[in-house]
């Protein structure tokens, strides 16, 4: 059985810095022309020295903005706080994102000097025009030069790609170079034109429902020796993600840096949203909310229907001190009717429906 509860938290930094804005992306980030702030580090060194609570972490993860940016002695003095503050266990698991632009073998064994021992590489795509269309710096040729440089250095890194962008017919070439590099975990998201993005006011240029499942499932045709252990992430047995496996068994991770969320003691909280304010007053928060027992038993059920795996009986007793079907009977019940969600051996699972459809699955649970 699944142990419930684990003492150890994972960790997120967020690093909000960018060279250039790509008009699809709706995270919290600014421009930079040069490296990270002075000012930045000094406000993000000062937070993780403050923070009061669990101090053995699983799995710390860079995202952004563009974290590969930090310079590397800057990088080497927040890892030095991490490791002051928090016990790192043996196997820890440390991510950085990275940008295909920003890799090189000098900062490649930089960065695994400094504890790194997984990159996650925004390559997007492997077609120039694909590119282009998303805004990206990189072309082609500087994503495969950047995966060959990772392949050769780390066995456990991911490749994050994106689908749903023209030219649609290349999404396949853009997986099968994908499977060339053998990368241990591939992302594949759908893209999304957000509101408050630039792409925002290009909705109708998103692709139709058929097409997008069309390339939802391409994924699972090319990279057939992957498994596909959560709605957008592909991994080979052994590399699932540290930190993302917390976020959808609904475990506790602190969150550094501006507009980073945290899960503690029952407690979601974000940081202030703009980096000045950051700066100011590391660690504010803009907002700090804990949820009832019912809330955390609700979205334990949603973030775990995001696996294949799903949620074990067994598990859920343990964890919540309650029967899952006391406490979700009717609604889960319909769920596998409609065939979203299917019960066996002591587990409830999203089906391949179920993983198209993860959103209604939700919004059954919640309402």
């Amino acid at each position: 059985m699944e142990t419930p509860r684990s003492p150890l938290i994972g960790v997120y930094v967020h690093i909000p810095y960018c060279r250039t804005i790509c008009p699809y992306c709706d995270f919290v980030k600014r421009p930079i022309k040069g490296t990270v702030p002075p000012a930045f580090l000094n406000a993000l060194c000062s937070e993780i020295d403050a923070f009061d609570g669990a101090s053995e972490v699983d799995g710390v993860f860079f995202g952004g903005g563009t974290p590969s940016l930090i310079a590397v002695d800057d990088f080497a003095r927040v890892m030095d706080a991490l490791r002051a503050r928090f016990s790192l266990t043996p196997d820890a698991e440390v991510t950085l994102e990275a940008n295909p632009d920003d890799v090189t073998p000098e900062l490649m064994n930089a960065w695994t000097a400094s504890g790194v021992n997984r990159i996650s590489m925004g390559v997007q795509s492997f077609n120039d025009e694909a590119l282009r269309y998303l805004g990206r710096r990189h072309d082609a040729d500087g994503a495969r030069r950047a995966c060959g440089l990772v392949a050769e250095r780390l066995p456990n890194w991911n490749m994050d790609l994106i689908f749903g962008v023209p030219p649609l017919e290349e999404w396949r070439a853009t997986l099968e170079t994908c499977r060339s590099f053998q990368p241990a975990h591939v992302s594949a998201y759908g893209l999304t034109y957000e509101a408050g993005t630039p792409f925002g006011k290009r909705a109708n240029e998103a692709i139709d429902d058929e097409t997008y499942l069309n390339q939802f499932h391409e994924v699972d045709a090319v990279l057939d020796e992957y498994e596909r252990y959560e709605v957008s992430n592909l991994a080979r047995p052994g590399f699932q993600c540290a930190l993302n496996l917390r976020y959808w068994h609904n475990e506790e991770y602190a969150g550094f840096g501006p507009a980073a969320y945290s899960y503690l003691s029952g407690v979601r909280s974000r940081n202030c949203v703009k980096t000045d304010e950051y700066i100011a007053a590391p660690g504010s928060k803009q907002e700090s909310i804990r949820l009832s027992e019912r809330e955390v038993r609700v979205e334990t059920l949603i973030q775990h229907f995001r696996l294949k795996r799903g949620l074990e009986k067994a598990y859920y007793e343990a964890r919540f001190g309650a029967s899952l079907d006391s406490d979700f009977g009717p609604v889960l019940q319909g769920l596998v009717a409609r065939g979203l969600l299917l019960e066996a051996e002591g587990f409830i699972r999203p089906t391949p429906k179920g993983f198209e459809l993860n959103n209604e699955i939700g919004l059954a649970l919640v309402g």
